[in-house]
């Protein structure tokens, strides 16, 4: 089924929260993952929505561990040190991780490669530093996410360049906010909402209302573009504004790179994407971005579960066709 809402206004996909005085109502928010993460459920006993919100943030716990390209223990580090030297076998989870990166690879002709690593980690967003011409043309021949090979059978990755490295930043969140609500729904809960960043998954509606998810305007700090009255739904939102600093020349970089260029991606400000999971929502955002308004939005335009608002570069919105635009204009 099409996310089909009247779409009104976006803030970094901040979900707007109704007050918290009633008692069933528990919040609870942690940083994780790089970001702010937080859960908000309705429940008749206080003392098990707490211990619903307190499992999903020990869940993001978990896969921030195991996921980070920062921390040397983690799964992917270990992947990332030893896969251009031989195989090496990966946990079931991370197979599945990997596996869906490269359909997103594929599906999208390399708008979505999890190898712009190779190129990506010698950005320090914080410190304004970026790779040198040379230094970018000599590591994007191993941005190529057909050189990663998976061996499904035997469980192991190997890497087919020797500078080749990976991140799952395009995709860790949104699995993340799939596995919370997988938690909470088995533990009785109907109306919940998790978010992770800019990647938000809403269990069932706010008790007969629609949730209000608001889009980040890309260039007003506190302001919305859109609100989006949402139910059962996932939201996933790529923005340049997230990590960047401005250059010598004034150029704006920022974290999503183009594979093709080991650049920062021109042409898009922000693309927000809905459907049923977060696991196809977080690809698909960074993937739109990539992609630009018209080769992204036509993308989106083939998977008839997903919906697409994409903020170009002169702040223009544009719409996928199953979102209508405000007052129909």
């Amino acid at each position: 089924m099409r996310v089909r809402a009247k779409a009104v206004r976006w803030l970094a996909l901040i979900l707007c929260l109704p007050c918290l005085t009633q008692a069933e109502w528990h919040y609870e928010r942690a940083a994780i993952m790089g970001t702010e993460i937080t859960v908000y459920l309705w429940h008749e006993q206080p003392a098990e929505a707490r211990l619903a919100a307190l499992e999903v943030l020990a869940e993001m716990r978990r896969i921030d561990q195991w996921l980070s390209p920062w921390i040397e223990s983690s799964e992917l580090s270990k992947l990332n040190a030893e896969a251009a030297r031989a195989p090496v076998a990966v946990t079931p989870e991370l197979m599945q991780l990997l596996a869906k990166s490269l359909y997103y690879g594929q599906l999208s002709d390399g708008a979505f490669d999890i190898t712009f690593a190779s190129v990506g980690f010698k950005y320090d967003y914080r410190a304004g530093i970026q790779p040198d011409e040379k230094e970018r043309k000599r590591l994007l021949p191993a941005v190529n996410y057909q050189s990663i090979a998976l061996d499904q059978k035997a469980g192991t990755v190997a890497f087919k360049h020797p500078d080749l490295r990976i991140d799952l930043g395009g995709i860790a969140k949104g699995y993340a906010v799939d596995r919370a609500i997988d938690l909470l729904r088995a533990r009785g809960i109907a109306h919940a909402s998790v978010s992770a960043g800019g990647d938000s998954r809403m269990l069932g509606d706010k008790r007969g209302r629609p949730w209000i998810v608001g889009v980040k305007n890309p260039r007003q700090e506190d302001a919305l573009a859109l609100r989006l009255p949402l139910a059962d739904v996932a939201l996933s939102t790529s923005g340049d504004y997230e990590r960047y600093f401005i250059d010598e020349q004034g150029r704006r970089v920022h974290h999503i790179i183009n594979p093709r260029t080991g650049e920062s991606s021109e042409g898009v400000m922000s693309v927000t994407v809905m459907g049923p999971k977060g696991f196809d929502t977080d690809p698909l955002s960074t993937t739109v971005f990539v992609l630009g308004v018209a080769r992204g939005l036509a993308l989106i335009e083939r998977l008839p579960q997903y919906d697409a608002i994409v903020i170009d570069a002169a702040g223009k919105v544009h719409f996928s066709s199953g979102l209508q635009p405000p007052d129909g204009k």
